[in-house]
């Protein structure tokens, strides 16, 4: 048996609570970011996709979503591969990592932990991308079975609803995914010690969300948000 010590398990604690709830603290106290405002973007979408005679152009982007997902899913099994054969030759890794200065000496138990970190969050990720892409499959089955604009005279919204929350669902779990690569690099900053740890996690959480709210793609997609949500608006009133 091995104790952490309070360093390493504070460390890690702050940890795997900045990759766990990244997502819903994002949605709670970052204000107009980027996925926040992607639900009625597709749902709008869908609305708009429902009344399209056409959908060439809507299933190209829909496949396209498909094979990124299956792209990082095939990749995360790779990186998971090397990190397990990591595993198997700790005794030429370790002398090796700890001969850097700025690498203290660990216990071999404790190093080991070090390495299966940053493997647990891989293989979270694809978990979520193959999830992803299962929940996919179900949007693009509803896509399919959409009945044409012309064949009936119901209201189309709780479905163009259906169908678009359907679709921000496997996003979002596409990009717990995602994200699995970047805390998975963190996670490898705590070989070199406890405050590395945390201080990655500090550093790829301020980064992303400087990417959802503060970055100049943000400002645009706030932008062209507002002007496609006026344009629907005026479509539903007639105008």
């Amino acid at each position: 048996m091995f104790e952490l010590s309070p360093g390493d398990a504070l460390s890690l604690l702050f940890f795997v609570i900045v990759w766990l709830f990244y997502a819903p603290l994002v949605r709670r106290f970052v204000p107009n970011a980027i996925n926040s405002g992607l639900m009625s973007l597709r749902i709008a979408w869908m609305r708009t996709m429902l009344r399209r005679d056409n959908r060439i152009v809507d299933s190209s982007l829909l496949g396209h979503v498909v094979h990124s997902a299956s792209f990082f899913a095939s990749t995360s099994l790779i990186v998971i591969g090397a990190l397990l054969s990591l595993l198997s030759n700790v005794e030429h890794l370790q002398p090796a990592v700890e001969s850097l200065a700025f690498v203290p000496p660990i216990p071999r138990v404790v190093f080991e932990l070090k390495i299966v970190l940053p493997l647990l969050v891989l293989i979270h990720g694809f978990v979520s991308l193959t999830w992803s892409l299962r929940q996919l499959n179900y949007t693009i089955a509803m896509i399919g079975a959409s009945p044409d604009r012309r064949d009936v005279g119901a209201d189309l919204e709780p479905l163009a609803s259906a169908i678009g929350r359907s679709l921000s669902q496997a996003l979002s779990t596409f990009n717990t995914g995602i994200r699995a690569y970047y805390f998975a690099i963190g996670g490898l900053a705590w070989v070199m010690g406890p405050l590395a740890l945390a201080v990655a996690a500090v550093i790829i959480a301020t980064m992303l969300v400087w990417r959802q709210r503060f970055s100049a793609a943000a400002s645009e997609f706030r932008v062209a948000l507002g002007a496609m949500n006026a344009a629907h608006d005026r479509i539903e009133r007639g105008e």
